[in-house]
């Protein structure tokens, strides 16, 4: 993916994007459905939704689809090779899965022409609910183009592969 993402954008604007641990308010590559092309396409956007004076970083499956903030976004899914939780106690853990590339699933919308995303969550399951009561929809390549492309994600919350997850302190 990082080869074609560096065919497809500029020298600059490829090295404005985080390619490993992202935060909040940075840059990096998430996939979206196009409409047109019928076809998976790559983007740069911003992790974070503008709402009022902060940055909504995450959207929960559970009220996703009835929330008035929530409505007309797009799904998407971000690549990555892990992600982190927090305890409550400020230790820090890293999720991987088995030297795979894992998709999170999120949301995203265009504001002031830069796409912006939340990553969806669910409650954790075993073993995270230990360190942190969330957790990202976790998705193969081929569920993420399903979720990215569906009408309806409520169906796809079921897919998460977050039982082969593990934990890393």
């Amino acid at each position: 993916m990082i080869d074609q993402a560096k065919e497809q954008f500029s020298e600059k604007s490829f090295a404005e994007i985080s390619l490993f641990e992202v935060f909040p308010g940075q840059k990096a590559f998430a996939g979206i459905y196009d409409t047109e092309k019928k076809a998976m396409r790559i983007k740069v956007m911003q992790w974070g939704l503008a709402m009022k004076d902060k940055l909504v970083i995450n959207a929960r499956c559970e009220s996703l689809m009835q929330s008035s903030f929530f409505q007309g976004v797009s799904f998407c899914a971000i690549p990555a090779s892990s992600y982190f939780e927090w305890t409550a106690a400020h230790q820090k853990y890293e999720f991987t899965s088995d030297n795979e590339t894992i998709y999170l699933a999120g949301i995203a919308r265009c504001e002031n022409g830069l796409w912006h995303f939340a990553i969806v969550t669910e409650k954790a399951g075993h073993p995270q609910t230990e360190i942190h009561p969330r957790q990202p929809l976790v998705f193969s390549y081929e569920d993420a183009k399903k979720w990215c492309s569906a009408k309806d994600p409520t169906s796809m919350y079921a897919s998460s592969i977050q039982k082969r997850i593990a934990a890393k302190v």
